[in-house]
């Protein structure tokens, strides 16, 4: 988060999605994903179930 705030609401909501999308779901673990990271757990997912992502 910048020093002194956003300008906007857009700008808030762009860091937010980049920190999700970025951090939270690609390096991040989660306990109750078998402390995998969403991505590795949903890759597993899939692989187990013979589908392909969409």
């Amino acid at each position: 988060m910048p020093k002194h705030g956003y300008d906007d609401g857009t700008c808030a909501k762009l860091d937010i999605a980049d920190y999700i999308v970025g951090y939270y779901c690609q390096v991040r673990p989660h306990s109750f994903n078998d402390y995998l990271t969403p991505v590795e757990k949903e890759k597993q997912f899939f692989n187990q179930n013979l589908l392909e992502p969409v």
